[in-house]
């Protein structure tokens, strides 16, 4: 998608040029995107793989999460399944089968009920999407044809025991790993990237309080107490855990090249959610 931007100059003429969606929004901070629609080709969707890489890169550091829905259960497969898609821990592919018509409705809805929640680590298993019409039951699935769709990367919506479309389990598209091209068969909730995000916001929030340091031990030593404050209050809160288990892994150590940087390097084992309760009945 492109749009035409128009700007006025001093002598009242006015200047035309195309830009993309992409372009329009990476420097404004945002942290959901919702598309009525899936991208209609792989152009468009390398364009938002491209997008989301670069704005929550370690340079631009800004949230990103994308979502697109669908009304198909092997139309959302197969988009899930494309070379980039599978290797985004950043894109939401939720799909209501049988709900047509009702896709820019159902990204709404998903987008914010992500935004709602005030915990990046609680899982959104059985939260209801307002403002959704729920399918026939012809639509209806199988609890197994549900869980292939899940592990193959797509979020599912199905009519809850209340009659409303519930979140059946918020699991983002990666299952493959970009730096290796490995299979992973981790089923990767959304929740990692919106803990990754949080708790980088937290930590640079807590080093930008004092901005003037000079690189030495001292104040390196005070830098990684900061830190640790910061990860041992994310504990407590149930977002990280074992970060008293691994306090030696968080180090802040100058660069061996640029004498005016510090490298940190700080532990973070994001709380995941239950998403399976096995239990055993013991009758006798």
């Amino acid at each position: 998608m492109q749009l035409w931007i128009g700007l006025q100059t001093s002598n009242e003429k006015v200047r035309v040029y195309k830009m993309s969606i992409q372009e329009l929004i990476a420097p404004l901070g945002h942290t959901i995107i919702a598309l009525s629609a899936p991208p209609v080709d792989l152009a468009e969707t390398t364009a938002w793989i491209t997008h989301l890489n670069s704005v929550s890169d370690p340079i631009n550091q800004k949230p990103a999460i994308l979502v697109i829905p669908f009304a198909d259960i092997e139309t959302a497969e197969t988009y899930a399944a494309q070379a980039a898609v599978e290797t985004s821990c950043r894109v939401v592919c939720v799909c209501y089968h049988g709900a047509s018509g009702q896709e820019p409705e159902l990204a709404a809805a998903m987008a914010a009920a992500l935004a709602d929640s005030s915990d990046p680590a609680l899982p959104f298993n059985g939260v209801n999407l307002s403002g959704i019409t729920a399918v026939e039951d012809q639509y209806k699935l199988t609890f197994e044809r549900v869980e292939a769709a899940l592990r193959n990367g797509v979020c599912m919506i199905q009519t809850g025991v209340d009659g409303n479309p519930e979140i059946v389990r918020a699991v983002s598209t990666y299952r493959i790993n970009p730096d290796s091209g490995d299979e992973d068969d981790l089923m990767l909730d959304i929740n990692g990237a919106l803990t990754i995000d949080y708790t980088r916001k937290v930590m640079r929030t807590a080093a930008s309080k004092e901005r003037r340091r000079k690189n030495t031990a001292v104040s390196r030593r005070n830098l990684r107490t900061i830190f640790m404050t910061e990860a041992l209050k994310l504990e407590k809160a149930e977002i990280l855990e074992n970060v008293t288990a691994t306090a030696d892994q968080l180090t802040v150590t100058q660069d061996d090249t640029d004498k005016s940087r510090a490298n940190a390097t700080i532990p973070a084992y994001w709380v995941r959610g239950m998403h399976v309760i096995a239990t055993t009945l013991n009758v006798y």
